[in-house]
């Protein structure tokens, strides 16, 4: 199923605190909110796993 075709659904995590921190930072950097950042770093990830197999 294509990425811009899908619902946007929530989901929790758990990441340690210097993790959040440096997200919070990042996000504050790009003018993004945490959620948006989030995201765009997790959709990133599965695209480049995807198009290494």
């Amino acid at each position: 199923m294509p990425i811009l075709s899908r619902r946007p659904v929530r989901i929790s995590i758990t990441v340690s605190q210097a993790v959040h921190e440096a997200l919070l930072n990042r996000s504050d950097f790009e003018g993004r909110s945490l959620s948006n950042l989030a995201a765009f770093l997790l959709e990133a990830a599965l695209h480049q796993s995807d198009t290494t197999r």
